[in-house]
């Protein structure tokens, strides 16, 4: 892959997200709102629509549930034009059982 966007290195942006955090920021470090707002939204607005792109979970330690839905399916519920943009989202060096229920967060927003 071409560009430095479309490959979103998790733990590169910073080794506190090794350890995902709570959901919302009020709630701790690492929180899901934080990477969605500071992160994953500017990412994502950077990207062509249908553009092939990775988010790399590679150095995570920890997954949480309230920071996988809230990061990506609350992108979605955020703005419905990223739906479409995680759709050619693929999700690499992340457990089987996480990927799962990440792809779910993301179905049911």
């Amino acid at each position: 892959m071409e560009g430095r966007n479309k490959i979103l290195r998790i733990c590169e942006i910073s080794p506190k997200y090794r350890f995902q955090g709570p959901r919302y920021i009020e709630l701790g470090d690492a929180s899901g709102q934080e990477f969605r707002e500071d992160h994953l939204i500017p990412w994502l607005d950077s990207l062509k629509n249908n553009e092939p792109a990775i988010v790399d979970f590679a150095g995570t330690r920890a997954y949480s549930p309230s920071f996988l839905d809230e990061s990506f399916a609350g992108a979605i519920r955020e703005n419905e034009k990223n739906r479409e943009k995680l759709n050619h989202v693929s999700f690499i060096n992340i457990d089987p059982t996480w990927h799962k229920k990440l792809k779910e967060y993301i179905q049911e927003a």
